[in-house]
């Protein structure tokens, strides 16, 4: 089966509490929480443009962040492995999805390793290898990378050394098969290059002029970006222009405020009977001429 071909999109609503998260910029305006929800029931809508059955969790007034589900598990095929966020005050969020993905009868996996560590948006899978980004200062670490190779030992995984808490898929996002969305800054550029080192395949490189604009999902053929007013004219600009299969705009604005990106609000699924490797099945009649491309 080609890679980023999903049946299933599971979500989680937002609870109230949502409003008391810790605001990503310090000078920023309050979360409205009706506005974050609006903004939230707009992504369901586009997600069911991708042929995807959508499926939404309770929110737990317990996890503020539940809605940034993606970091509670990793599913590929029909293999999935719980994870385990440094963040101790979000363990509690793994009980539901782990329920939901073993109802979707995928083989569910733990970290048996008390020491590793691993979010969901330090997960990087390209249809053909994983990258994990690691670093020290709580976050995702090499022991981390470690149990994710172990439950999928199809897929080459190669730690993506990180400072600070940006997770690595706020810098780097697959943009179609085999192509590479990137921000520009220092940190982004710094990861890129360690991708170009350590990759086992080949790719495209989309270079954007911010990171915010590189954080997107590719779907079922279908690209989900964030608008204009978020990501500045020169990337929109460069993603209609560039970007030839059917695109999907999305305003998160006020879910940004906490942190929120369009990959950690939602965790894709492919339901089979067995156990399937996942492959890209790109071929150059899939490649457009892009502002800037290069072969790794």
């Amino acid at each position: 089966m080609a890679a980023f071909h999903y049946n299933y999109a599971i979500v989680c609503r937002i609870p109230d509490s949502f409003q008391d998260i810790q605001l990503q910029q310090a000078d920023a305006d309050p979360i409205d929480i009706e506005k974050a929800r609006d903004e939230h029931a707009e992504f369901i809508k586009t997600l069911k443009k991708c042929d995807v059955r959508v499926i939404e969790l309770a929110s737990d007034e317990a996890y503020p962040e539940c809605s940034f589900l993606e970091d509670c598990a990793l599913a590929i095929g029909g293999v999935a492995l719980i994870l385990r966020p440094f963040s101790k005050t979000r363990h509690g969020e793994v009980a539901g999805i782990r329920k939901l993905l073993q109802e979707l009868n995928l083989h569910v996996y733990e970290i048996k390793d008390p020491d590793a560590y691993v979010n969901g948006g330090d997960v990087f899978f390209t249809g053909k290898e994983i990258f994990v980004g690691v670093g020290s200062d709580e976050r995702s670490n090499e022991r981390g990378a470690n149990a994710v190779a172990n439950v999928f030992p199809e897929y080459n995984v190669t730690p993506i050394k990180m400072r600070g808490d940006v997770r690595l898929k706020s810098l780097v996002c697959m943009a179609g098969r085999d192509i590479i969305a990137c921000g520009n800054s220092p940190q982004a550029l710094n990861v890129l290059n360690q991708i170009r080192t350590t990759a086992q395949y080949s790719y495209k490189i989309l270079k954007l002029d911010n990171d915010r604009a590189a954080n997107m999902l590719y779907v079922n053929g279908r690209l989900i970006h964030r608008t204009r007013n978020e990501i500045g004219e020169k990337c929109y600009s460069v993603l209609d222009e560039k970007i030839t299969y059917v695109k999907h705009r999305q305003d998160i604005s006020e879910m940004a405020k906490a942190r929120g990106t369009l990959s950690s609000m939602v965790m894709f699924i492919s339901k089979h009977r067995l156990h399937k490797e996942i492959v890209s099945n790109i071929g150059p009649q899939d490649l457009t001429a892009y502002t800037e491309v290069s072969n790794f």
